[in-house]
């Protein structure tokens, strides 16, 4: 394995702890303020971090943006991200976080199921892998028995 790849993988510990801990934050923050409130901060945090790092990255000329293209991919990808954090968010405030963390993992059984509606096969080990995603997710998640609340809905 490459340097490279190492740290790539190393990446990917503390985004796994920084995911599962929002939605602790998100939990908490919901009983406090509401869910447009705490997007529109969350989000504000995100897209200045995101305008520091893309102008440093251009400052060193590692990329080239065109702005059309930029423009369209972001306010169809903010749009998407936008009403699924707003949903989440009003979910998280009459569900615990263990189960908005469940339910949000599942989006992982979502990417080959829509694979299939392009017509884009998948392998027994993709739906080996996520049998046990949705087992090992609802075993980290829930602790008292499961029963739907309204902001599981959400």
């Amino acid at each position: 394995m490459s340097k490279k790849e190492v740290r790539a993988n190393m990446g990917l510990l503390p985004t796994a702890a920084i995911w599962g801990f929002a939605f602790v934050a998100q939990r908490v923050g919901a009983q406090y303020i509401g869910a447009f409130t705490f997007n529109g901060i969350r989000f504000l945090l995100g897209a200045v971090s995101l305008l520091l790092l893309v102008y440093v990255i251009r400052k060193k000329g590692q990329i080239q943006l065109e702005a059309k293209t930029l423009m369209k991919g972001g306010v169809i990808a903010g749009i998407i991200l936008f009403a699924a954090s707003a949903l989440q968010q009003i979910g998280m405030s009459t569900t615990t976080a263990g189960k908005g963390g469940f339910i949000t993992g599942l989006h992982i059984v979502l990417v080959p199921v829509f694979g299939l509606f392009l017509k884009q096969k998948t392998g027994r080990n993709t739906w080996i892998g996520i049998a046990f995603a949705v087992v090992g997710l609802y075993l980290l998640s829930i602790k008292e028995g499961f029963r739907m609340e309204r902001g599981d809905v959400f």
